[in-house]
């Protein structure tokens, strides 16, 4: 009488050995891929920061008033607003939700607190605006993102 030995499965050792080899292969990528995501989460608040530039320069080109990029690096936001009302009392209203970049752990650092954009689009120093050349960086532990605007509001990366 033959007894049939062939089992289906894997043995103890086996799945101790493909585990190991796993536990390898992810402690050798983590590193790349925390670098990847910080470097991902500087560059989109980078391009979040070019959308709110643009989206300035294009209200006031629309509404042929002068919009304000705010920006308060202290707590990490930015956000543009306009003069809504018809006969320009100075009614402001945000066009565009503010920006919080403190949730993601970014840190804005920026040599401006706030660029103006006349009604051609141009970066204008009237009132409390200042030159339109400013320097926006984006860090997240050691890596950074820079944005970079020309004196007339042109954005430079």
């Amino acid at each position: 009488m033959l007894i049939e030995t062939n089992r289906a499965g894997v043995t103890l050792i086996e799945l101790i050995i493909t585990l190991s080899l796993l536990a390898i292969v992810v402690a050798m990528g983590t590193p790349r891929l925390a670098e990847a995501l910080r470097s991902r989460t500087t560059a989109a608040a980078a391009d979040q920061f070019v959308s709110a530039h643009s989206l300035a320069r294009a209200t006031a080109l629309r509404y042929g008033r002068v919009a304000q990029l705010r920006m308060d690096p202290g707590s990490g936001r930015f956000w543009v607003e306009v003069d809504t009302s018809g006969s320009g009392l100075g009614q402001r209203a945000t066009v565009w939700h503010v920006r919080d970049l403190a949730e993601s752990g970014v840190v804005m650092t920026s040599d401006r607190s706030l660029l103006c954009f006349d009604a051609r689009g141009l970066a204008t120093p009237i009132g409390a605006c200042e030159d339109g050349n400013v320097t926006v960086t984006f860090t997240l532990a050691n890596h950074a993102d820079t944005v970079r605007s020309a004196a007339l509001g042109k954005i430079l990366r």
